[in-house]
C-alpha cells in the first residue's frame, strides 16, 4: 500500500538560551516554575534523553538532579525522578504536576534548604531550528528504511517533541500510519511504547520491529523490565 501523503522526515537543532530566571531554594523554584515558558519545562525534563546522557540510576530530569545534588533532598529528588512523563500529553499538566510534588514536599518540610552561591538552578529554554531531510516514505518499508537512515535527532523531534511540546497528543509516526493506512492497531502499538524506558537507538529498533511485525512488545524488553522495577522502587521509597 502507498500512502496518500508521504511521510517527510524532519530533524531539529536546539539553540539553548539562558532565561535569566534562577532559584536558590524550593519556594523560589515553585514561583519560577509558574512563570517560565513551556519550552523551558520541556528542556529540563528532556535534554538528557535528547543528548543520550540518560542511563539507569541517573536522575532523568534536571529538577531531580539539582534537588539531590545542590539541596541534598533525596526524598524529593526521587519523587521528581519517578514522574512518568509518558502519562502527560501537554506541558501545562506536566508543569502543574512538578509544582504539586514540590509544594507537597514543602508542606511537611521542617527547613528550607538553600543552594550555595553559584549553584542555584538556572532555567534554560531552547529554540528549535527545524530542517527538512532528504528522506521521504510512501510505504511502510520505505518508512523503516528512512527511520534507519535519519539521525536520532529526527526521531526525537517526531516522537518526543511532536507529542508533548508541539501539542500533537500523539507521535508523528502513529498519526501518519493511522491517517494513511487506516492501521489504528499498529498506530496504537507505536504510541503505547514508553520512550522514557529506552535509549533513542532502542526506541528506533522497537518502532521498526512493530512495523515489520516482529516481537516488538515492550513487555519483552529486559531493559524495560529493569526500568519499570527501578521506577517502582523510587515510588515506594518516596512514600
Amino acid at each position: 500500500m502507498r500512502a496518500k501523503v508521504p511521510f517527510r522526515f524532519y530533524t531539529a537543532s536546539q539553540l539553548v538560551q539562558i532565561t535569566g530566571r534562577r532559584a536558590a531554594h524550593l519556594k523560589e523554584m515553585v514561583e519560577e516554575l509558574k512563570q517560565v515558558e513551556d519550552s523551558s519545562i520541556f528542556y529540563h525534563v528532556h535534554h538528557a534523553y535528547r543528548e543520550h546522557q540518560f542511563a539507569p540510576g541517573m536522575y532523568p530530569n534536571d529538577f531531580a538532579h539539582w534537588v539531590k545534588d545542590e539541596l541534598g533532598e533525596s526524598v524529593l529528588a526521587e519523587r521528581l525522578a519517578s514522574l512518568n512523563i509518558k502519562e502527560f500529553s501537554d506541558i501545562a499538566t506536566l508543569r502543574q504536576r512538578i509544582i504539586d510534588i514540590i509544594v507537597d514536599f514543602l508542606n511537611s518540610a521542617t527547613e528550607i534548604r538553600k543552594a550555595s552561591a553559584g549553584h542555584e538552578f538556572y532555567f534554560c529554554s531552547n529554540v528549535a531550528v527545524v530542517m527538512q531531510t532528504k528522506y521521504l516514505a510512501y510505504t511502510l518499508d520505505e518508512f523503516c528504511e528512512g527511520l534507519k537512515r535519519v539521525g536520532l535527532r529526527s526521531l526525537f523531534f517526531h516522537f518526543f517533541e511532536a507529542r508533548l511540546r508541539l501539542g500533537h497528543k500523539t507521535n508523528d509516526f502513529s498519526m501518519w500510519i493511522k491517517d494513511n493506512f487506516g492501521d489504528k492497531a499498529l498506530a496504537d502499538q507505536i504510541e503505547a511504547l514508553d520512550p522514557y524506558l529506552y535509549t533513542l537507538d532502542q526506541l528506533r529498533d522497537k518502532i521498526a520491529a512493530l512495523i515489520r511485525g516482529d516481537d516488538g512488545r515492550e513487555e519483552s524488553s529486559l531493559l524495560g523490565d529493569i526500568f519499570r522495577w527501578l521506577r517502582s522502587g523510587l515510588k515506594i521509597i518516596s512514600r
